[in-house]
């Protein structure tokens, strides 16, 4: 009998001791903002795997990442060294180009970098163009309510286009 009670306690405590498989984002919210003359949107990453964007100020969709997606972005965004560059990346000259912006926070801290000119490292650009890549494909389902994009300074999104009945 004691065998047997033995073998319980000890399957009970190894079932216990599983490992649940955790989320490897380094985020609490990461937004990646992208405009150009002819589009304009920003998206936002949780630690899961939802993202939404925002197209204009009133119109925001959601969609959900395969988890080959979900760990794709978390490398993406664990790439992004804030630290190494300069917060703003801008030329007074350029009067239409592309610009982009990461937004990062985890916990109370709060990182970003802004680019509208073309002496920013080159690693910017690339990271920018992974994330575009990432959510080429993605179905969006338009989502009511207000979702936070956090900080959106510099990436002016369109406004939304009024329909006649």
């Amino acid at each position: 009998m004691k065998k047997i009670i033995v073998v319980f306690t000890l399957l009970s405590l190894l079932s216990c001791s599983k490992e649940e498989k955790k989320s490897s984002a380094d985020f609490d919210m990461f937004v990646f903002s992208f405009a150009t003359d002819a589009k304009t949107f920003s998206i936002k990453f949780t630690p899961g795997d939802t993202v939404y964007m925002k197209t204009s100020p009133v119109d925001y969709s959601y969609s959900l990442l395969s988890e080959k997606k979900r760990d794709s972005a978390y490398a993406i965004i664990k790439e992004i060294k804030f630290a190494e560059y300069e917060t703003i990346y801008t030329n007074e000259n350029i009067v239409d180009g592309t610009s982009f912006k990461f937004y990062k926070t985890k916990n109370d801290t709060v990182n970003w970098v802004y680019v509208y000119e073309n002496k920013t490292p080159k690693e910017l650009y690339k990271i920018a163009d992974k994330l575009i890549q990432l959510q080429t494909g993605q179905k969006w389902v338009p989502v009511k309510g207000k979702q936070d994009f956090g900080n959106l300074d510099y990436i002016e999104l369109s406004n939304p286009l009024n329909t006649i009945n």
